[in-house]
């Protein structure tokens, strides 16, 4: 496989095995590109002219950063070019996809633990990963403090970071996971979660 990246013209490019996104999901890679440009090629494959639909490039994967670069106007994309069968870019596609349906989110904490031993500062870090410094230094803060639960329910957007951080300096696990509950349950807010850990 060839590591050349080339401009290649979206419309060349078909979509052998399309899925629905989140639109939450999507609206954050539109904003990522928009912020700091496509960090990684997406991957197409040639397609011989006896095959169906002619001459061009058939997807391997990339299928978010396509309809991103499409909703922001740009004709071209940076692609890495690979020669594959056409029966083994279906197969990538779909453990594409299946992948994709369970992402792990501890891998953004990881990749933020990552650039921040190699030296990047916050404000880097945040350009890198599109996330705002707030957010990046209350998830540091929850896994220094080994709150692996709260984090994971912080990453998956289940609950604000600021609301983990407020359960988080709760002391006792039983009462973490009350606060927790009837956070998500939508019997407190914010607010009456730090007046009951004052008050307590």
């Amino acid at each position: 496989m060839s590591d050349e990246v080339k401009m290649i013209p979206i419309e060349q490019i078909r979509v052998l095995n399309p899925r629905h996104r989140d639109r939450k999901k999507f609206e954050v890679i539109v904003q990522s590109i928009k912020n700091v440009g496509l960090k990684k090629p997406i991957q197409v494959s040639v397609r011989a002219k006896d095959e169906e639909g002619g001459p061009g490039y058939d997807l391997v994967c990339g299928q978010g950063r396509i309809e991103a670069f499409l909703l922001l106007g740009y004709k071209e994309i940076p692609a890495i070019v690979v020669e594959i069968s056409k029966a083994d870019r279906l197969l990538r596609s779909l453990a594409e996809n299946m992948v994709r349906r369970n992402p792990a989110p501890i891998e953004l904490i990881n990749e933020i633990e990552r650039l921040k031993q190699l030296g990047l500062t916050f404000q880097e870090i945040s350009r890198r990963v599109d996330v705002d410094l707030t957010t990046i230094g209350g998830l540091l803060t929850l896994k220094r403090n080994g709150e692996h639960r709260l984090l994971e329910a912080a990453l998956r957007g289940q609950i604000p970071v600021g609301v983990a951080i407020d359960i988080a300096k709760t002391e006792g696990i039983e009462m973490q996971r009350e606060l927790l509950k009837a956070y998500e349950g939508k019997q407190v807010n914010q607010h009456a979660l730090r007046q009951i850990r004052q008050i307590m």
